[in-house]
């Protein structure tokens, strides 16, 4: 059996909230496991860096390419407010915290901060990183072992780690 981690972009807990499919603006590509929201327009665009405030926030499902498109030729599946879904850290998150946006790093996420940002900010909650690891041994046959705290551990992220995240 192998082992493999789990991608941003992936639903992990079921639930009975079907996705969603948005058409994606003119000339934009979405990245699996990236946080995105409607433009002005209704169109789906990669969350900017620059906080979008009072928008309703998804998370793309699948890569899709509309870089040579008009706003509209393609549609993005994507996850919706109730879902759990995977999403990549912009830097370190207490598990239980809510999170936004990334000021650096479109698509990503970082923890809230009352100080800094608005409630309608707010993406979701962060419950847990991926705790898995496969260790391999120094000397033949070079076994590996699996170690698995749990499917996503409620322990701080750290940036670029994989998440679990409850869309509000």
């Amino acid at each position: 059996m192998a082992y493999g981690t789990t991608a941003a972009g992936t639903i992990v807990k079921e639930t009975n909230i079907s996705i969603r499919r948005i058409p994606i603006a003119a000339s934009t590509t979405i990245t699996k496991g990236e946080v995105c929201n409607s433009d002005t327009s209704g169109n789906l665009v990669t969350s900017t860096t620059g906080q979008v405030a009072e928008v309703n926030h998804f998370v793309a499902l699948e890569t899709v390419d509309n870089s040579a498109g008009s706003a509209a030729d393609l549609y993005c599946p994507v996850a919706v407010t109730g879902h759990y879904v995977t999403v990549v850290a912009g830097d370190v998150i207490v598990a239980g915290e809510r999170v936004v946006c990334s000021g650096a790093a479109a698509g990503r996420v970082i923890a809230y901060v009352a100080a800094s940002h608005t409630i309608d900010q707010v993406v979701g909650i962060y419950w847990g990183k991926e705790s898995g690891t496969v260790a391999t041994a120094a000397t033949t046959p070079y076994a590996e072992t699996f170690t698995d705290t749990a499917d996503f551990s409620p322990g701080n992220s750290a940036a670029a780690s994989v998440i679990e995240v409850e869309l509000l």
